[in-house]
């Protein structure tokens, strides 16, 4: 009888054992505050780190079961990255997802800049690479050559929309992408710019005044008007926006006399032609209303009074000075001086 029984105890020691092991760690889940939440790790962590760079972003793991699963899938390289990370997640699954590197996407949103440095900024925090580096990339005429673009027409090479990337992505991989993705885009309206027959740089900056001129995207295609029929007539373009560039001032509300004299070669009062580059990244709107810009006679158009954001157009020169002394004398009534 005895002999019949000996087997009970090792057997339950290893089912006892299994069932430990089953809690500890495959029941082993993420615990996070939110539903979801994105791991971070930067180029060159080290394995050592990776634990200190999940606590240090409010996720708690069971470290041991983290080891223990570090062995299971051979996980010794760390793939940088980012990593979506759902409340619950098992910390097998975890560490399967960063032993294969299998990071997320982002969602980069490029939007409207007026600088490099404001630019740079916007995206700092939205990939692994900083501000500093990007920005003298920005600055490196030799690495802009291959895109056709200088440190002066850099932001000609973005074009404002969201894109889907990986946040380690290198800054001469972006570089690449955005170079693309202004291919594709371009693609799309080359019979536009052939028709209208600027090439795409001076579209775009003749873009980026409309858009600092206006919000109202159904008056963007008249103002942009107003800039073309000026540029055939050899007029110059007389941009208030290009004051503010030009200062390095857009908190400005109101340009006064003193601020044309400005020295730059933005400045469209003293200077003929289109600026040397965009004075922002005008939005796809803004673009396009070049590109189809409404057929007209205008020439001057100034702010209506009432502050609604449109603007009032005429081409005769008298009637324009009745307009401005009305948006003038709204100005004066709020004591706007500057």
């Amino acid at each position: 009888m005895k002999k019949n029984l000996g087997w009970i105890i090792p057997t339950f020691a290893v089912v006892f054992a299994f069932v430990l092991f089953f809690i500890y760690f495959l029941g082993a889940k993420v615990d996070i505050i939110e539903e979801k939440t994105n791991l971070y790790i930067y180029p060159n962590t080290t394995k050592s780190e990776v634990v200190k760079t999940i606590e240090s972003q409010n996720i708690i793991i069971n470290s041991v079961a983290f080891k223990f699963y570090s062995l299971v899938f051979n996980y010794k390289t760390v793939h940088s990255g980012c990593y979506e990370i759902e409340k619950g997640l098992s910390v097998g699954r975890l560490v399967h997802k960063l032993a294969k590197g299998r990071q997320t996407p982002i969602k980069l949103v490029l939007g409207k800049s007026r600088t490099k440095e404001e630019f740079a900024e916007t995206i700092d925090n939205d990939l692994a690479f900083s501000k500093k580096e990007l920005l003298s990339k920005m600055n490196d005429n030799e690495f802009l050559k291959s895109f056709g673009v200088d440190s002066i027409t850099v932001l000609s090479l973005f074009i404002p929309n969201t894109y889907e990337v990986y946040w380690n992505i290198t800054i001469d991989d972006f570089f690449k992408r955005m170079s693309v993705e202004q291919d594709r885009f371009w693609r799309k309206r080359e019979d536009k710019l052939k028709a209208i027959g600027y090439n795409k740089f001076e579209v775009l900056t003749i873009a980026s005044i409309v858009e600092e001129e206006t919000n109202m995207n159904d008056e963007k295609p008249i103002v942009a008007a107003v800039y073309i029929n000026r540029l055939k007539k050899g007029m110059p373009l007389q941009a208030d926006p290009t004051i503010k560039f030009a200062l390095g001032d857009f908190t400005i509300k109101r340009i006064v006399g003193k601020m044309l004299g400005v020295e730059s070669p933005y400045n469209t009062y003293r200077n003929l032609g289109l600026p040397p580059a965009p004075i922002c990244i005008p939005s796809i709107a803004s673009i396009d209303a070049v590109l189809n810009y409404e057929k007209n006679d205008y020439l001057f158009f100034c702010a209506r009074e009432d502050f609604s954001g449109y603007h009032n157009f005429t081409s005769d020169i008298k009637e324009h000075y009745a307009n401005a002394r009305k948006y003038q004398a709204a100005l004066n009534e709020l004591e706007i001086l500057e």
